[in-house]
């Protein structure tokens, strides 16, 4: 399987054509990969954990599995998740082979025709470019009748050199409130903000700078649906500042750094909590619990069953890493 990178004096990428599926991130200052990746790249071709993979042609879960389309008829999506369709379903873009041409030294295009999903056909085009530390996502999509379409990248970070777990990380949100899931993981039309000031969701409040283990095995109700770690969307309260950092994270011992940036409205963070395979990763350790953690910068999760305007035929997002 090939692997194409970017790279500079400060920082390198580099990702395969399947899933358009990033492997890594390095910091050369530190010599550290930020990103969780299969040590056998064989394994992209099922990708269970979706690392690094572009997520789409609906991030999260959809529940009930279907939309309205612009001709008022009812869409069914295919399950693959219980009754849930997640992440685009079983022919997900994380699946497919994208055209991969380079652009220049600092930037690739890859581009995907979809044709074959149960949604109304897209062509899409993804910009992967490096200036300096920040390494940029850009996603456009183009139809001929207004669908769905609401994608994000689902990479795996962990800043620790050694790779132990993420547990100690330092993280922070931009204000935000958190929207509330079921206990089949379907996300509700109930939101929490936490100047509320109700106890049991405090712990995963990070719009203030705290270790990401603080919200882990809580035992509450919350908690338990979560698998015991994070599996939230948190809904920036001011989406359209894009010069915001929308996510900080840290590592143990204050050495790497990662601020993420983007023009999307909710971010879903996940910390790797239902891990069922011991999956070999990076220099071959397994993946486990609280390996990494996930910024999928998306809109709100289950957003066809709750806004007004839910179509597109033309669609723009970005996402931004700037490497510390």
């Amino acid at each position: 399987m090939k692997t194409y990178q970017i790279e500079n004096d400060e920082v390198r990428i580099e990702f395969i054509a399947r899933g358009g599926c990033l492997t890594k991130m390095i910091n050369k200052k530190t010599d550290t990969n930020y990103l969780i990746h299969y040590a056998d790249l064989d394994e992209y071709q099922t990708n269970p954990y979706f690392l690094g993979a572009t997520i789409g042609r609906n991030a999260g879960r959809t529940s009930p599995p279907f939309y309205t389309n612009a001709a008022g008829e009812k869409v069914e999506l295919d399950c693959n998740e219980g009754k849930l369709h997640l992440h685009g379903g079983q022919n997900g873009l994380h699946f497919q082979e994208w055209k991969v041409e380079r652009l220049h030294g600092s930037a690739y295009e890859l581009n995907f025709v979809d044709t074959a999903s149960p949604y109304e056909n897209m062509q899409f085009r993804l910009v992967y470019r490096l200036e300096k530390n920040r390494f940029r996502i850009e996603m456009y999509g183009k139809a001929n009748v207004p669908t769905i379409c609401n994608l994000t990248n689902h990479a795996f970070f962990n800043l620790n050199t050694d790779k132990t777990t993420i547990e100690t990380h330092q993280l922070k949100t931009a204000e935000a409130r958190l929207q509330l899931i079921d206990s089949e993981f379907v996300p509700t039309k109930g939101y929490v903000d936490f100047g509320d000031g109700e106890p049991s969701y405090a712990p995963f409040n990070f719009n203030s700078r705290a270790e990401v283990g603080k919200a882990f095995q809580l035992g509450t109700e919350l908690s338990e649906i979560c698998a015991g770690g994070i599996d939230l969307a948190y809904c920036f309260k001011e989406p359209d500042d894009i010069e915001m950092a929308k996510i900080e994270l840290t590592d143990d011992t204050e050495t790497n750094q990662l601020v993420i940036r983007s023009n999307q409205e909710a971010c879903v963070i996940y910390t790797a909590n239902k891990i069922t395979a011991p999956t070999p990763i990076n220099s071959g350790r397994h993946m486990t619990k609280y390996q990494g953690i996930t910024f999928e910068m998306q809109r709100k999760p289950n957003y066809v069953h709750e806004a007004m305007e839910y179509l597109t035929d033309d669609y723009y997002t970005f996402t931004e890493y700037e490497i510390l």
